[in-house]
């Protein structure tokens, strides 16, 4: 059995925000993307289409969130087709599709993985979650592990795919190679907070109140030491929840933040 498009399908989408985009429509450009991506979730085009929407209109991260998803995303298998000849146009689809795929993802390289994981970083949560396994594969394997700067891109990465070891050992050499950078203290602090959160989540805590209170002390002096360095947020010293506003205590687990260094 084979199935036709319908005019409300992903395609027909992606084409109406191709051509919003064009004449500079960029909030038709936008909701047209997001359709196409609701129909569809792998349709990478369409995530790449709106992360240009989203740069043209001054959203940088909202942006690079899409490139990520973009690169994430990766299915190219065929659509149905009724005949030969639509066969062949199925084909050709494909093969553009590569193309347009592959041209995309020079042009997201040449941006940098050190820019796109600085703009990440600004706006990581905590709280959130980061899932984009393929990315960060793809993000590791551009980064040289044996340049001094990269140390705190790959400590980062590692903690987005929870392994809070390796991301500790990484933050570690950042800080020592950079002693003054308030952001990899900031993250160290966040791995230990993650790594508590893991251990409470067990629920064995059998022998180990004494060492989450280590660990709690730890990542606190971590928050506080990047605040002493110029770190501009308020931060909280049990979750590493992080925001610019004067708000006084943690929206997440009520804790009082830790306030930015006057003077």
């Amino acid at each position: 059995m084979f199935l036709r498009k319908k005019k409300s399908s992903p395609d027909y989408y992606f084409k109406r925000g191709n051509d919003c985009l064009k004449r500079g429509d960029h909030r038709w450009a936008l909701e047209s993307f997001s359709n196409a991506i609701e129909f569809n979730p792998d349709f990478e085009m369409a995530y790449y289409k709106r992360a240009e929407t989203y740069k043209a209109m001054g959203k940088t991260r909202e942006a690079v969130w899409d490139y990520v998803k973009f690169l994430e995303v990766d299915h190219r298998s065929p659509d149905m087709a009724e005949d030969l000849d639509d066969a062949l146009k199925e084909a050709f689809k494909i093969a553009r599709r590569d193309w347009q795929r592959d041209k995309a993802k020079q042009e997201i390289m040449a941006f940098g993985v050190p820019n796109l994981l600085e703009e990440l970083m600004e706006g990581y949560d905590p709280g959130g979650e980061y899932a984009d396994a393929g990315f960060y594969k793809l993000a590791l394997s551009l980064l040289d592990p044996g340049s001094p700067e990269n140390r705190y891109y790959i400590g980062f990465l590692q903690l987005l795919k929870k392994d809070y070891s390796r991301a500790l050992e990484e933050f570690d050499r950042a800080i020592e190679e950079s002693p003054e950078n308030p952001d990899a203290c900031y993250f160290r602090g966040v791995v230990l907070a993650k790594t508590m959160e893991l251990i409470e989540k067990k629920g064995s805590m059998s022998g180990r109140v004494d060492e989450l209170s280590e660990l709690s002390k730890e990542a606190c002096s971590n928050f506080e030491r990047a605040l002493e360095m110029g770190f501009k947020w308020r931060v909280c010293p049990g979750c590493g929840y992080r925001t610019a506003s004067t708000m006084n205590f943690c929206m997440r687990c009520g804790k009082k933040l830790l306030a930015p260094i006057q003077g």
